[in-house]
């Protein structure tokens, strides 16, 4: 089944269409600034896939906790897709079949059913954005919680003290954010490509201390989860996790925390964190295999 598949994130739209979890004619836009212009651009959107060949389902990745009706509630970074039911909508100017799941469940689930947390019991996907997402697999099932909101990790507080949105995970550890003050920084482009070109080219100690201490806080991140969950692996998705450079940072830090005390190391058991099998596509390809 030919399904097209669409990522809404806080920052940029992507679109593809996904045959047997190979993405084809891949598009990205920015988001959309209100729900008219949203359906506008989905409807001219659907409609160019469609004079290219057949689409069987449209499946959309979205933030927010998303029911089974395909009602949206609060819309994370989307603040308008809240209590929008996308199913009904793209439903009026589609005819075949159409999904909807939280951004972050998707990549969950993709990387469960075809990437890399295929054959895990317990293990989640952190999902590095515009916010932070995060999906959680326990005894092999994607675990959604009783109101559709386990994984709403942008939420959890990161101070000691809460003194502003940064205190809170999806704000302080957003990956755009970071590469806006690495490029402003570094006097580049805001893109994650040229951003870490010129990373790799020129030593600069200020964006390297920078950079160290998003990795840091994304380890104890990890950290924090294991312990809670008993995770067998972490996958780390989100267009970021394309840098080689972060995942082993990542890894590092998560690593010294065993460190600390003998007790962690004779208490928890370190665990794989690595890049998810599909990167920034995950959401994607996550959203068509959404039943």
């Amino acid at each position: 089944m030919k399904t097209l598949s669409i990522d809404i994130g806080g920052t940029t739209i992507k679109s593809a269409v996904i045959d047997n979890s190979q993405l084809f004619d891949k598009k990205s836009f920015p988001t959309s600034k209100t729900l008219s212009e949203l359906t506008e651009l989905l409807q001219a959107l659907i409609k160019s896939y469609q004079n290219n060949g057949s689409i069987e389902k449209v499946a959309l990745a979205v933030p927010g906790a998303v029911l089974e009706t395909g009602v949206v509630k609060f819309g994370g970074a989307v603040t308008y897709l809240n209590q929008v039911n996308l199913i009904s909508l793209i439903q009026s100017f589609f005819p075949g079949k159409v999904v909807v799941e939280n951004d972050a469940k998707a990549a969950t689930l993709g990387e469960l059913k075809k990437g890399s947390l295929q054959d895990t019991r317990n293990a989640a996907a952190l999902i590095l954005g515009t916010g932070v997402g995060l999906g959680i697999v326990i005894d092999g099932r994607l675990y959604k919680g009783n109101h559709q909101q386990a994984g709403e990790i942008s939420f959890l507080v990161r101070d000691r003290r809460v003194l502003g949105k940064d205190s809170f995970v999806g704000t302080g550890l957003s990956a755009v954010s970071l590469i806006a003050k690495l490029a402003e920084m570094l006097k580049v482009p805001q893109d994650g490509k040229t951003v870490f070109e010129e990373l790799n080219k020129n030593l600069n100690s200020e964006a390297e201390k920078m950079l160290n201490a998003y990795c840091q806080e994304i380890a104890v991140l990890c950290f924090n989860l294991q312990t809670i969950l008993d995770l067998d692996k972490i996958v780390i998705g989100g267009g970021i996790s394309q840098q080689k450079i972060i995942i082993d940072k990542i890894y590092n830090s998560y690593n010294k925390l065993f460190l600390v005390s003998p007790l962690i190391e004779q208490t928890l058991r370190k665990i794989p964190i690595e890049a998810a099998k599909f990167k920034a596509d995950a959401n994607l390809i996550g959203a068509a295999e959404v039943k």
